[in-house]
């Protein structure tokens, strides 16, 4: 039994020591040793570089006679095909039969069973980008879209009056009735089938012989002629709200041009927009013209003798207050009171303010000055607390109609019968809406500030600005700090009661301290290295005496120690998923590293790191096996062709897997392509200083993005939808249908 103990004893040991991580010597990391033989080019090389240099200068038959030599070297070896015919054949093809030709050809290329997954993938989307197979995807995306609206619309209401089946058919009346204004409202022309004319008319100028060019010229045609409506309608919108916007000289140019779409039609909208801006510049020229006309009458004076020492005063920059100007009636006149009321806004705003209220009572028609005054006490840079306290009541106002009608409050019926038609409609859910109060006033505490409380906060600030020390200005304070408060700006909470005189100084020192742990949040978050540490260096001096702070010292002061030149990084998760980058014709590492066995050490999910230079940082797992404690740093100097090699290897790694794969695709990197140019021409050497130089970037494998399953498309066309408000008391379980999603390039047809 003691034998036995101790046999189980020293077994356990070793399991132990087995899976305990142990140290590496550097030098084993990578293996540098790596030496490749020179290559000497076989029959079936020497074929493919004739076919490419044939193919190069259009010799076709060379191509033909080049691939039958590839052919017949392949069936001749004992080891197997080289894999070049695939790629000769295809390279046959494109060289014999250019054009839609080569699309049929590829077909039976497409059904070879030896056909590398890259070529495959290549072909199959220069099939993809014919542009007739390219239009009749976006004219069938425009059918399931039209269908897919029209099913939502019918369904989605249906789905919502599980509680309350009642009101089902009146949400069904009212999904209607929007759907028809949608689709009156819609262009004769939609997004998708722009682009299939725009593809149709490809088609016809690159291909005039091909048998379908008849039949894509009529379907081009009849598209072209609603695009010209479409167009037209668009045009028409604009000139519209061009007129509303006092804007008469581009209305005009725009109610012509949507004429110019359809001259033969006419339009009554647009001569209408025209008539009306003609009107407004007619009327508009013939006042500049008595403008310009006019001219001062003889012997006669636009102003008294007492506006002299008004206006000198004013050129001087004396009060105009302290001014005496002649007699009593000289000193009531309008001109004297705006310029004295208008200079006691700086020393005293409110009475100054009070004083061109009672000078804009005035008819404006009668009284330029009254309409000076107005226009002051409009403007919400020289009048902030009147607009300050009018922004205040807009907030008030929004949350107590969300209060009493819900979301009833930001819909606006439609000006017309049928929005008056939609308003009935809705009157069972308002009802509904309406019970639901008490719901919302238990939200109601806790409701955040409405979108238009950001104007509000301009306003407060101006406030603080212009009028410091005075009653308003405590009044914004208050109103701003409580508001920077309630969004979590900590900051900016702190800014505004730091210039309270009579605030608590454990209050400060707490605030302080969130608004300083907030600082470092958003200066970890910058990219960029030297900004990085810039901000961390200012939340130091800005917060010196809180935790924040002197954590944003300390990590400024870690990157400092640990800056490098550059950090591309190859996490180990992608690593062994591209077991070509890490084998002997890349990164040459040692496959210990990533056997999963900790006695023979293992590397770190960080991977390992392209430091600038001929540096490379392998991370290894900390002695204490777990992953979360910070890696083993080790350092390995590589020579300038395996540098080279590793770039190159990776940049073939990552295009591949780009072409099979479309959610891996190549993200474009500045610096990062920059660092592997100069490695490839050995230029690693020559180091740029400059932070903005620096390359960061990071290869990750697919499982570390998207997690253990990966986000796949789904094979049925709609989803499950589950909604409910405490609101309106909804809820309901419908199927909804999914529209194609836009192309990249839809954006270029809008």
């Amino acid at each position: 039994m003691r034998r036995r103990g101790l046999a189980l004893a020293l077994a356990l040991s070793a399991c132990w020591a087995c899976a305990k991580p142990t140290a590496r010597p550097v030098g084993s990391l990578l293996r540098s040793d790596v030496r490749f033989a020179p290559i000497v080019p076989d029959e079936a090389d020497r074929a493919a570089a004739d076919a490419a240099a044939a193919a190069l200068v259009g010799d076709v038959a060379e191509v033909a006679r080049a691939s039958a030599r590839i052919a017949a070297f392949d069936a001749s070896r004992d080891e197997g095909p080289t894999g070049l015919e695939p790629a000769a054949l295809d390279l046959l093809n494109a060289s014999a039969r250019p054009g839609r030709d080569y699309d049929q050809a590829s077909l039976e290329l497409l059904e070879r069973p030896d056909l590398d997954p890259a070529l495959r993938e290549r072909i199959e989307r220069a099939r993809a980008s014919d542009p007739l197979r390219i239009a009749e995807a976006r004219v069938r995306d425009a059918r399931v879209t039209a269908l897919a609206r029209l099913f939502n619309t019918v369904v989605e209401p249906i789905g919502q009056s599980l509680l309350v089946s009642a009101l089902a058919p009146y949400r069904l009346a009212q999904a209607g009735l929007r759907y028809g204004l949608d689709l009156y409202q819609q262009d004769p022309l939609p997004l998708q089938r722009r682009q299939a004319l725009a593809h149709w008319q490809d088609f016809l100028s690159r291909y005039p012989e091909d048998p379908q060019h008849a039949q894509v010229a009529e379907r081009a045609a009849e598209a072209r002629t609603k695009w010209r409506e479409t167009r037209k309608r668009h045009t028409l919108e604009d000139a519209r709200q061009a007129l509303a916007n006092e804007r008469p000289r581009e209305a005009l140019v725009l109610a012509e041009r949507a004429l110019r779409f359809a001259p033969e039609a006419g339009d009554a909208g647009a001569e209408d927009v025209l008539a009306r801006a003609g009107a407004v510049l007619t009327r508009q020229r013939a006042e500049r013209a008595t403008s310009v006309r006019f001219a001062l009458p003889v012997g006669r004076m636009l102003a008294g003798p007492e506006t002299r020492e008004l206006a000198l005063s004013l050129l001087t920059g004396d009060s105009p207050v302290d001014v005496a100007a002649g007699d009593e009636a000289s000193m009531q006149s309008p001109e004297l009171r705006f310029v004295r009321a208008s200079a006691l806004t700086r020393r005293d705003p409110e009475a100054g303010f009070a004083a061109l209220r009672e000078l804009a009572r005035a008819d404006p028609e009668r009284d330029a000055m009254a309409r000076h005054a107005r226009a002051l006490l409009s403007d919400p840079v020289r009048n902030p607390y009147d607009h300050f306290v009018a922004a205040r009541w807009r907030d008030r106002r929004a949350r107590v109609g969300w209060l009493l009608l819900g979301p009833f409050k930001s819909s606006e019926l439609r000006a017309s019968v049928a929005g008056v038609l939609e308003g009935v409609l809705a009157l069972p859910a308002l009802a509904q809406t309406t019970l639901a109060l008490p719901l919302r006033l238990l939200q109601f505490p806790w409701m955040p500030p409405p979108g238009t409380a950001k104007v509000t906060a301009v306003q407060a600030r101006r406030v603080l600005t212009q009028e410091p020390g005075t009653g308003r200005a405590s009044e914004a304070r208050d109103w701003l700090e409580d508001y920077e408060r309630g969004r979590r700006n900590y900051v900016g909470a702190l800014q505004v009661a730091e210039e309270r005189a009579d605030a608590d100084p454990e209050e400060l020192a707490e605030l302080r301290e969130q608004a300083a742990r907030q600082a470092l949040q958003v200066a970890l978050k910058e990219e960029r290295s030297d900004l990085r540490r810039a901000l961390l260096m200012g939340v130091t001096r800005k917060f010196p005496h809180t935790e924040a702070g002197d954590e944003a010292g300390r990590e400024a002061r870690r990157e400092l120690e640990q800056q490098t030149p550059h950090e591309i990084v190859l996490t180990r998760g992608f690593l062994l998923e591209n077991p070509e980058v890490a084998g002997v014709r890349g990164l040459a590492l040692d496959p210990d590293l990533l056997d999963d066995r900790g006695n023979n050490g293992e590397l770190h999910p960080q991977g390992i790191a392209l430091l600038g230079g001929r540096v490379i940082e392998v991370r290894a797992l900390a002695p204490s096996g777990d992953e979360d404690d910070e890696p083993v740093l080790s350092h390995v100097i590589v020579s300038d062709e395996q540098l080279a090699r590793i770039v190159a290897r990776l940049e073939e790694t990552s295009f591949r897997n780009a072409l099979l794969d479309e959610e891996d695709p190549v993200v474009p990197d500045a610096g990062r392509d920059m660092l592997f140019e100069r490695a490839k021409l050995g230029l690693a050497d020559e180091l740029d200083p400059r932070a903005t130089a620096k390359a960061d970037f990071a290869y990750k494998g697919m499982r570390e993005r998207y997690g253990v399953v990966r986000r796949r498309k789904p094979i049925l066309p709609f989803d499950i939808v589950v909604r409910g408000s405490l609101a309106d008391l909804s809820l309901g379980a419908f199927p909804r249908l999914r529209e194609p999603e836009p192309t990249p390039d839809a954006v270029l047809y809008r």
